[in-house]
């Protein structure tokens, strides 16, 4: 789908792509191309008169590339990603901006927030197009950084639920939940790191589409972008330790079983000696005349000694406190 917008003093209006591409070329005005999962083709053919370099119309139709910057003099070619959190996982799509002295050419794979908030905008306030591409290419980048920033708090509310999970109940599916989380935060940081430095290189005095007014707001998205490394960067510690507290807690919880079933065999063996030691001869007084103590039945005799073995041994346990 190839969508246009022309802007000017009057006002901003759809226009089809040629003529899209004849005002980019000679003006007057300014517009906006946006290509959403359209092939190398028709972005060729479309951009045929604003003799864009063919590896920057190749680069814009393929997928998965790192957030960059180049400049080709007369434009600038830049690679930024959007981001939504997809049920346990983040789902990123890169958006791809070719940004001129009298155009902004976007292409991207689906639907965009930053796009689509664009397109409704633009209309509303012509003069974000009207009075250069790069202050739409600022209003883009600031939604897009925006959508980040609810991301950020569904991580840490999802690190402070899993903190408490662990402690009450560290079983297998809290155990996978942090993997999933800290596969998560590292797929987004390897984002964040080149697409902070994309926007820093965009604050800088080296890039004729930038104007120099822009600059400031530009380093205003950067400062906020930061702030999403910073969080993330944090959010790795934290994901660490907690996968350490997990393994720590079910590492205790073995222990702590490990430690009645030791108690119950330590208190099990003097036992299993003494009956050994009578087997089946307690109906023998003559062999063992310890069992016609007390004039009672020898069975009462080798009871008495299992209770006061088994006490001896708890009596002890308990005074190491090993119990």
């Amino acid at each position: 789908m190839i969508r246009c917008l022309a802007a000017d003093e009057r006002g901003a209006r759809e226009v089809a792509p040629a003529e899209a591409a004849a005002i980019a070329a000679a003006g007057p005005g300014a517009v906006w191309i946006d290509f959403e999962d359209e092939p190398e083709a028709s972005v060729r053919g479309t951009l045929a008169p604003l003799g864009i370099h063919p590896l920057v119309l190749q680069a814009a139709a393929a997928r998965a590339k790192r957030p960059k910057v180049d400049d080709y003099g007369a434009y600038l070619y830049v690679v930024v990603h959007s981001a939504r959190w997809d049920g346990e996982k983040p789902y990123l799509r890169d958006v791809d901006m070719v940004v001129g002295p009298r155009f902004l050419v976007t292409h991207h794979h689906g639907r965009t927030r930053s796009i689509d908030a664009g397109r409704e905008v633009v209309p509303r306030r012509p003069e974000l197009l009207a009075s250069g591409p790069a202050r739409l290419m600022h209003f883009l980048l600031d939604v897009l950084v925006d959508h980040w920033m609810p991301i950020m708090d569904r991580i840490a509310k999802e690190l402070d639920a899993l903190e408490e999970s662990v402690l009450e109940n560290a079983d297998s599916a809290a155990h996978a939940r942090i993997v999933h989380l800290k596969r998560g935060t590292s797929a987004l940081r390897r984002i964040v790191g080149p697409q902070r430095d994309t926007v820093l290189a965009l604050t800088r005095d080296e890039f004729r589409p930038v104007p120099a007014e822009m600059r400031p707001y530009l380093r205003d998205v950067y400062d906020r972008l930061a702030r999403v490394g910073d969080l993330l960067d944090s959010f790795r510690d934290e994901t660490a330790a907690l996968l350490e507290l997990h393994v720590s807690v079910v590492s205790n919880r073995l222990n702590e079983v490990i430690k009645r079933l030791t108690v119950i065999a330590t208190v099990g063996l003097p036992l299993t000696l003494v009956t050994s030691y009578y087997g089946m001869n307690v109906g023998r007084p003559p062999m063992f005349p310890e069992l016609g103590w007390l004039g009672g039945h020898p069975l009462l005799v080798v009871w008495i000694v299992l209770l006061a073995t088994a006490g001896l041994t708890w009596w002890f346990l308990k005074g190491k406190r090993w119990m």
